[in-house]
């Protein structure tokens, strides 16, 4: 019995000590955050050798909300509870004290953006917040016309950029609380039955595209996003009937030396978007592992309850998701820092 045992144990396998590379290409292939920071702790080599900022690519998180409160304007409590569709992690997240009370306006590439609870504008000690590392940032009160990278739309007043080369936080104001996005150094505002307006981020008006005809004619105009993907920008119509039968229109803005103009499309290819109440984002599927996600989908937050449903484009149809949550929004989760 005792050799028998002795053998076993010489041919176990020291999972320490596999090359480096394969331990990187394993990380690699972790859909999960929580997972990932496992695979982390399960050698000291391991550990030293796959840093922080090495996470694969994460899909987006479900974060509650306040029961009693609004989607947009609820104050952050001392822990929120998350839940994740694609790969079932669940668990709770803690705010640091110094941002309990604050009014949290939305996600903001892995960060929360807060401010101060009942200020409306976003220039009043606006900030973000990584609810992950309790990294916090101030952003600064001073709009720039530099074209410097967008960090967040908080669908009130303005938006947050990054200066890389400066490493500081600005704010840019924004002429109405529409549906925006920032594309190629440009602002663009725009809601469901109006045209789209162009901005520099100054607040210049360079342009302006004209409404569609289809939501022009209709009395309740469609809840409209604006969504930079892969490389271009969409307008995406959701026209709400019961949550099983409402359905989408996507247009691709297209342009050419004289005029700019949406044209339909009913195929975004791999890209995957993904609603909140008032603003939206893209990812591509092929950047994580095959039959996490499926493209050419839209992943959405039925304005009425906040209930996540994901509609298959191609398919022309509504799948309602189950959510722990009755108030939730989207939340892409990362151990990074903002300035990495």
């Amino acid at each position: 019995m005792r050799d028998e045992r002795e053998r076993e144990r010489k041919m176990k396998r020291d999972w320490s000590d596999i090359p480096s590379e394969l331990v990187h290409a394993i990380s690699k292939r972790i859909p999960g955050l929580c997972d990932f920071v496992r695979f982390r702790a399960a050698y000291k080599r391991w550990h030293s050798s796959i840093p922080l900022s090495n996470a694969p690519p994460q899909l987006p998180w479900l974060l509650e909300g306040n029961v009693d409160g609004q989607d947009k304007t609820t104050n952050l409590q001392e822990e929120h509870r998350f839940y994740s569709l694609f790969t079932g992690e669940r668990g709770t997240i803690y705010v640091k004290p110094s941002c309990q009370g604050k009014s949290f306006r939305g996600p903001s590439h892995g960060h929360l953006l807060l401010c101060k609870a009942g200020y409306t504008s976003f220039r009043l000690s606006c900030h973000l917040f990584n609810p992950l590392t309790h990294e916090e940032f101030l952003l600064s009160p001073q709009p720039s016309p530099t074209d410097w990278p967008p960090v967040h739309n908080c669908g009130f007043e303005s938006w947050a950029f990054y200066d890389a080369h400066n490493s500081e936080w600005i704010a840019a104001e924004r002429r109405f609380s529409h549906s925006c996005a920032y594309l190629g150094g440009l602002i663009f505002s725009s809601r469901g039955g109006d045209s789209t307006e162009i901005f520099y981020v100054s607040g210049f008006k360079v342009y302006e595209v004209p409404p569609l005809l289809e939501e022009m004619q209709i009395r309740w105009p469609p809840t409209s996003y604006l969504i930079e993907s892969d490389g271009g920008l969409l307008r995406v119509s959701l026209y709400l009937k019961c949550s099983d039968h409402s359905y989408f229109r996507i247009y691709k803005l297209m342009h050419d030396e004289t005029i700019c103009f949406w044209e339909e499309t009913s195929n975004i290819g791999d890209q995957v978007l993904f609603l909140d109440v008032a603003d939206g984002f893209s990812m591509s599927a092929t950047s994580f592992p095959d039959g996490l996600i499926k493209g050419n989908s839209i992943y959405f937050l039925y304005p009425d309850n906040c209930q996540p449903c994901r509609y298959d484009i191609q398919q022309v149809s509504v799948e309602r998701l189950s959510c722990p949550f009755q108030i939730c929004t989207w939340f892409v989760p990362t151990l990074n820092s903002i300035s990495t």
